[in-house]
């Protein structure tokens, strides 16, 4: 296991690296096509429920999938870290941009839904489709 995460913490510094040297234009235009590829997808187009996540600046701009999905009406859920130590985190319920806006930032920097509040998680919603980076 030690090997394992050894090995993740090696390649996602390759990547960081790699992403870094990136020029923005690239990182929009690279999204936009990711996500016209996700909305042509038959599942992208019956899914109700989605899991998605917020992206950091040099990643994959998910504003945009977020933005389409609120538009279709679709529900959208979004990680929350539940234990750092511990690597546990939730998928809960965002219920619009302006929502995911007014969220707190977590130690990354990323919006992240409120702990304070009563959210359906993910895994009761039974949603139709996870969003990965």
């Amino acid at each position: 296991m030690v090997e394992i995460l050894a090995a993740k913490k090696a390649l996602r510094r390759s990547i960081k690296a790699v992403c870094a040297a990136l020029p923005a234009t690239q990182i929009q235009s690279e999204s936009a096509r990711v996500a016209q590829r996700l909305f042509a997808r038959d599942n992208w187009k019956s899914a109700t429920k989605v899991c998605a996540f917020c992206s950091m600046p040099g990643e994959l701009d998910t504003a945009p999938i977020l933005e389409a999905a609120f538009a279709a009406n679709k529900r959208v859920f979004l990680p929350r870290v539940e234990d750092v130590k511990a690597r546990d985190m939730a998928m809960v319920e965002a219920f619009s941009m302006a929502d995911i806006d007014a969220f707190p930032r977590s130690n990354w920097g990323i919006a992240e839904p409120p702990r304070d509040d009563s959210r359906e998680d993910a895994l009761d919603a039974r949603v139709d489709l996870v969003v990965v980076p």
